[in-house]
């Protein structure tokens, strides 16, 4: 579990980092006070919004699915305030938590839609900078999954379509998907 959650830190501020040096430049260095603002506002937005998506797991486990063994198991080790057993818990089986609504095919659909209006409508860079850590990490765990099990992100990602997706369209979603977030991350700059 360690390895995978300095492989999140790296990603998030790898590519944060990016976004900053290339905001500072393209802004310049004028208003120091202002662009320290917008710098803390694409930190804070950026962190908040890759953690964003955890949340989909603790709404499997209390409100979709409170029935299944690994929800009672989670519920029972929040109760006991055993927060890192739990991380490690739903760390170990999260390939049994299928059915994770920000980890479908409809929300990222739903997601392109709230990032263009995030990141076009906000005057600060938090706004945009939340939904693109959300983004963020949804193309970091669709890539990682199709890597380690295709046939169980297609599960995943398309279980709201109820048929069979062939594998070469779910490759073509994920480039899509990855597209669009590298070209809305230049609104974000």
């Amino acid at each position: 579990m360690k390895e995978e959650v300095r492989r999140h830190v790296v990603v998030l501020v790898v590519y944060f980092a990016v976004v900053a040096v290339f905001r500072v430049f393209a802004l310049g260095f004028g208003d120091v006070g202002s662009l320290g603002l917008q710098i803390v506002g694409l930190w804070l937005g950026g962190v908040i919004g890759y953690l964003l998506v955890l949340l989909d797991r603790l709404v499997y486990v209390y409100l979709l699915r409170p029935h299944e063994q690994l929800s009672q198991q989670v519920q029972f080790m929040l109760a006991k305030r055993n927060i890192r057993g739990v991380l490690e818990l739903v760390h170990r089986r999260r390939r049994e938590q299928t059915r994770l609504a920000f980890r479908s095919f409809l929300f990222m659909v739903a997601w392109v839609f709230l990032a263009l209006f995030a990141l076009t409508s906000t005057a600060g860079t938090y706004g945009g900078a939340l939904v693109m850590g959300l983004g963020l990490h949804l193309v970091y765990d669709l890539w990682r999954d199709q890597q380690m099990d295709p046939k169980g992100l297609n599960q995943k990602l398309f279980w709201q379509v109820k048929r069979a997706v062939p594998m070469r369209v779910q490759k073509v979603f994920l480039y899509l998907f990855s597209g669009v977030f590298v070209l809305l991350t230049f609104l974000l700059i």
